[in-house]
């Protein structure tokens, strides 16, 4: 019995090609003796050798040695892959990621590219992480990315270090993780990548991920934007504006912002339409001002377009035409902007650069702003109301707007409703009202038209009574500016 276990160890010891051996087959495959590489690879193979096992794939995947057989290479390929050897990994990977001669099955090719990469394999640790990062041919996995995105990282490809910085800074996992965004970026920025260096800056600027430090922030973003970020150009122009980091520079605050407003990046649009404007960092240019404005309207700025429409009422910067400013009015109008409703009832109720007064016009858009408080709109309300021109004569409504402004400190409206109730035209008389307003009027005018009013109210303290004198006074006494709303 012994001597046949002995026996049986020395046939398995000779018949088992050593490791050296099929180091050599390897060699001799590679260099072209397939039929001799075949023997000892085949031997080895069949023994469990992980390496002989993909070379047996190989031989049967190019017919190198033994027919061509994908089904069979396959099979070693598998046997291999499966006791971690990386190059089988790498080859099913691509196998069944493109299709050729297997079934197609882009999960599973993307499976063993993980794998291969788990094992330290860096070409396969980027496609791995492309391929669950994009999430086109295999379900979007970010965290799977991550593993196969670290291990090409932890290589030194920046690539993979810009890529990991961007999955934690961007919150794709569901809330940004800025401490290992900083981590990952620094090594990106250090092999100059522009956008990490502009995440950094965001980083310092915002002691996110990082202490606050104003001076590295400006740092970052600077070379961030010498590079081409229209992103780090904005923010490096409001810190030179602002002397955050930087000492305040009008003229650096321009250059910057010009680089971003020409590289496209639309909310820098308007505020360089404002340097222009204002010759803020450079010369007053209103041509340059008005073509930035007309830029920064067409992504919905309404100021902007309230600005075009300014500007083409003046003749500022461009040919004066009210007939064209109307329509940029109405465009801010209709986004909201309070401003540009006044601007156009003020065009409609005045007439302007052939505009002919309109008052049924003017009221339509007087009114919004007279609605939300405005006590200019509101006197203008009460004023057409009560004139009746183009318009329905409305007395009452003309004291409900008039009042609405009067009370709100409205020295014009105050005077219409002194006058208004003392002649009671269309309108109840009430010379106790016509007195308190009269009253108020008078303190706060000025020249002829505080002598008209006080002549006003001292002939109707005349007509008056002694308790409705005294009511009326009270009245004055009594009467408080309401607040200016919001």
């Amino acid at each position: 019995m012994l001597f046949a276990r002995i026996a049986l160890f020395i046939f398995v010891m000779f018949s088992t090609p050593s490791f050296g051996q099929v180091d050599e087959a390897i060699r001799a495959y590679e260099s072209g003796d397939y039929d001799n590489a075949f023997r000892t690879i085949n031997a080895a193979a069949k023994d469990g050798q992980a390496n002989a096992q993909f070379y047996l794939g190989e031989s049967y995947f190019n017919g190198r040695g033994a027919p061509q057989d994908f089904s069979q290479a396959i099979r070693w390929y598998e046997k291999s892959a499966k006791q971690g050897y990386q190059d089988a990994q790498v080859k099913l990977g691509n196998l069944y990621l493109t299709g050729k001669y297997v079934e197609k099955d882009a999960s599973l090719g993307a499976s063993w590219y993980l794998k291969a990469a788990l094992s330290g394999n860096t070409e396969a640790a980027l496609i791995a992480g492309s391929l669950y990062f994009e999430g086109q041919e295999v379900p979007k996995d970010v965290n799977k990315a991550i593993a196969a995105y670290e291990v090409s990282a932890k290589a030194g490809d920046v690539d993979s270090h810009e890529m990991l910085g961007y999955i934690y800074f961007s919150g794709i996992l569901g809330t940004p993780d800025y401490t290992n965004a900083f981590k990952w970026y620094v090594k990106a920025a250090e092999d100059g990548r522009v956008y990490p260096k502009f995440a950094l800056g965001w980083m310092y600027y915002n002691g996110k991920g990082a202490q606050k430090n104003l001076a590295q922030a400006a740092s970052y973003l600077k070379q961030a934007a010498d590079l081409g970020s229209i992103q780090a150009s904005t923010l490096v122009a409001f810190m030179y504006s602002k002397g955050e980091g930087v000492e305040i520079n009008s003229a650096l605050a321009f250059e910057y912002l010009q680089k971003s407003a020409e590289g496209g990046d639309v909310a820098s649009y308007a505020t360089l339409a404002w340097a222009y404007y204002q010759g803020d960092g450079v010369d007053k240019d209103p041509k340059k001002a008005f073509e930035w404005f007309k830029k920064a309207s067409k992504s919905e700025d309404s100021q902007s377009a309230f600005m075009v429409a300014y500007m083409l009422q003046q003749g500022d910067g461009v040919v004066k035409s009210a007939r064209d400013a109307i329509g940029w009015y109405e465009t801010a109008a209709n986004a909201g902007y309070a401003e540009a409703h006044g601007a156009l009832g003020h065009i409609y109720f005045f007439g302007d650069d052939g505009v002919p007064p309109n008052h049924s016009e003017a009221m339509k858009w007087y009114r919004p702003v007279a609605e939300s408080g405005d006590a200019y709109a509101q006197y203008m309300m009460g004023f057409m109301c009560e004139q009746g021109k183009n318009v329905p004569h409305k007395p009452d409504e003309a004291v409900k707007w008039f009042s609405l402004a009067a009370n709100q400190g409205d020295l014009s409206s105050q005077i219409r409703l002194a006058w208004m109730f003392y002649e009671g035209s269309g309108i109840a008389k009430d010379l106790v009202l016509a007195y308190m307003w009269s009253n108020l009027a008078a303190t706060a005018s000025k020249g002829e038209e505080r002598e008209q009013l006080e002549n006003l109210r001292n002939y109707i303290a005349t007509v008056l009574s002694p308790d409705e004198l005294k009511l009326a006074q009270k009245k004055t006494r009594e009467w408080k500016p309401a607040s200016q709303p919001n």
